[in-house]
């Protein structure tokens, strides 16, 4: 596995939606993924999580059920790009304005877009200078 791509977490329910948003995700970027159900996500330790550059988790109707997640999510440091069905989240989720909300079915160009925005910068290697 190649740690120098970005690792992106992809966080939903529906097994086929994940599959389709990674595929939209690596046809536009070289990055690692890994699919999982959002609750998964609870077994994942600090070391784990300072590897991912990016979560992409799924909103459920009621937001409340994984307020914790996110909160634990955000306090570790992990970029979040939220996706939903529901249009009750279509301007954000409450508590939580600041990180955007894609919905589903997702556009390729507005998922990829939102993706490369939210990605944790990634340190660029140093340049050596020839000093002759």
């Amino acid at each position: 596995m190649n740690h120098s791509l970005p690792h992106i977490l992809i966080a939903e329910r529906e097994f086929l939606i994940a599959l389709d948003a990674e595929y939209l995700i690596k046809a536009a970027l070289n990055c690692r993924t890994t699919l999982l159900r959002p609750e998964q996500l609870d077994q994942w330790d600090t070391a784990a999580l300072a590897d991912v550059d990016l979560c992409l988790l799924d909103i459920p109707l009621d937001a409340t059920l994984i307020t914790e997640r996110i909160e634990r999510l955000v306090a570790k440091g992990v970029p979040l790009l939220f996706t939903t069905v529901g249009d009750i989240h279509r301007d954000g989720v409450e508590g939580f304005e600041v990180i955007p909300v894609v919905m589903k079915p997702h556009d390729a160009e507005t998922l990829v877009v939102n993706v490369r925005k939210r990605l944790r910068p990634r340190p660029q290697p140093s340049q050596e200078t020839d000093q002759n």
